[in-house]
């Protein structure tokens, strides 16, 4: 059986696999369009965007996911990346084999099928990626699937991860960026403008993704922006956004709505998977329907759970 290993200790950096990932990201980055990097030139040029990317590659637990400060420069860490990598392939081999499936079969029993071997190693994924909020651990990502080393049986599924990991960071990054695009960084604002520019600075990095929706790349990218979002989510078990950021439920709505999806739309589906799973970690009871005849539908009815949890009765 062929193996792979994409490491190369001269150009990948970090302690986690998601380390042979790093140029990917780079590269969809500056070509989310076609004068992307132009425009990233000229920002860095004139307006005091910091070249480059300050990237946190430290042994503790995930404290931050990304952001800009205040001298224009773009903050990402390794340890959250890594959990974005594991909550992104627990997102679409469960998707596919405990929701998809058994929704267009219409033997959807409202239960993730834990039985499926492929299901139950995403699960342990996503498990050890989002024990990364508590304590820190690299050797135990290289036991479960992961984009560095793998087997032929895992290819399929590995590198369409891939694929939608890099296109979340590209979403994340974009958004980062139009905070200084914006001139967010220069002013202070109160928190309801906080809010409105967070939205604002989703709409922008959804705006140039949108270009690409076309494209062979079209599919990662609409399933990365989803899971850019609701990755945090995981932080607490609130679903709220706080004084400065809108809540991660209504972002959510905001961007799908924006996808013009279809009610057998993979992407509703995936959503509402995301929310399952943060239950699942924060052994909080959310009441799935046992039958229903699309993934829209299954979103509507998340949603419910969610206003619940966070405007109990």
């Amino acid at each position: 059986m062929n193996s792979y290993d994409t490491y190369n200790p001269l150009t990948h950096k970090g302690y986690l696999p998601i380390r042979v990932l790093e140029y990917n990201i780079i590269d969809w980055f500056e070509k989310v369009k076609p004068d992307f990097l132009d425009d990233l030139k000229y920002e860095v040029e004139n307006s005091g965007l910091n070249a480059g990317i300050k990237y946190h590659i430290e042994k503790s637990k995930i404290t931050s996911s990304s952001y800009i400060d205040r001298n224009k420069s773009i903050h990402l860490y390794e340890t959250y990346n890594q959990f974005l990598w594991t909550l992104c392939y627990a997102l679409m081999v469960i998707f596919d084999k405990s929701i998809k499936l058994p929704v267009l079969m219409k033997t959807f029993s409202g239960r993730i099928n834990v039985e499926d071997i492929f299901v139950k190693r995403a699960i342990a994924v996503f498990q050890t990626g989002v024990s990364l909020y508590k304590d820190y651990s690299d050797t135990v990502f290289y036991e479960l699937p992961n984009p560095e080393k793998y087997a032929e049986f895992e290819k399929l599924y590995i590198e369409k991860t891939n694929s939608i990991y890099v296109a979340a960071l590209t979403f994340i990054l974009i958004h980062e960026y139009s905070h200084h695009y914006f001139g967010h960084l220069d002013q202070v604002s109160s928190k309801d403008q906080l809010k409105k520019d967070e939205f604002n600075s989703d709409d922008y990095a959804f705006g140039l993704i949108k270009q690409n929706f076309g494209s062979e790349k079209g599919w990662s990218f609409r399933v990365g922006v989803i899971a850019a979002l609701t990755s945090i989510i995981f932080f607490d078990n609130s679903l709220e956004g706080g004084n400065e950021h809108p809540d991660p439920d209504e972002r959510l709505s905001k961007i799908l709505s924006q996808m013009e999806l279809n009610d057998l739309s993979d992407e509703s589906g995936i959503a509402t998977l995301s929310f399952i799973l943060w239950s699942i970690h924060y052994n909080i009871q959310f009441e799935l329907p046992k039958e229903v005849s699309c993934f829209k539908e299954l979103y509507e009815k998340i949603l419910v759970n969610v206003a619940a949890i966070k405007r109990p009765s």
